[in-house]
């Protein structure tokens, strides 16, 4: 059983300022948590799943070593959820520092500017990831990469994308030997610029 306390504490985590300062967030259902596990980038410090997923990932051996793994009940996991819909397990992980450049050389790289919606920026964290770009330069007013809702739409991403947040004006004069092109809601088609 969680106790009150480590309840309102995994709820804290729902939240920039307390994510933010406790160096963690939280990532739900089966697919996000094992594929955040296995892309070995991120540390896993707790697990509250139901029972029958804790049967299952012990057969198969998956590497936990360390880890406090709690068997709950659905009425638990629907407390400390961030979801409409608490999904068998709920994993507690640590934010990976965040690194300060990445390489650019002979990559697609995509540039986001002010991307807010959480579930848009996790959706495109997760195309990003399935067309192999390997690299995410945020604008510093876009959603929060461990906002729960952009952890959940990225299906596990987060372990195969760097993610940078920076100044966008600064980083494009700092990269301004590479190719760069945009896309703009209000922009010109392209065939008309070839003319």
């Amino acid at each position: 059983m969680i106790s009150k306390t480590h309840t309102k504490y995994i709820q804290s985590l729902w939240h920039k300022k307390f994510r933010d300062e406790k160096g963690l967030f939280i990532a739900e259902g089966p697919k996000v948590v094992l594929d955040l596990i296995n892309s070995r980038k991120f540390v896993c410090k707790e697990i509250f799943a139901l029972q029958s997923w804790i049967s299952t990932h012990e057969k198969t051996g998956l590497a936990l070593n360390d880890v406090l793994i709690e068997s709950v009940e659905d009425f638990e996991l629907k407390k400390i959820s961030a979801l409409s819909t608490a999904n068998q397990v709920l994993a507690v992980f640590e934010k990976r520092r965040p690194p300060t450049s990445v390489s650019l050389a002979g990559k697609i790289s995509l540039v986001l500017d002010t991307i807010q919606d959480p579930g848009n920026l996790g959706t495109i964290i997760r195309i990003a990831d399935w067309f192999g770009v390997e690299n995410i330069i945020c604008s510093t007013g876009c959603a929060d990469m461990y906002n729960a809702k952009v952890v959940q739409s990225t299906m596990g991403s987060l372990g195969r994308v760097t993610i940078i947040y920076t100044h966008l004006v600064d980083w494009l004069k700092d990269n301004a030997s590479t190719k760069i092109y945009g896309a703009a809601l209000d922009g010109t088609e392209l065939k008309a610029l070839e003319n």
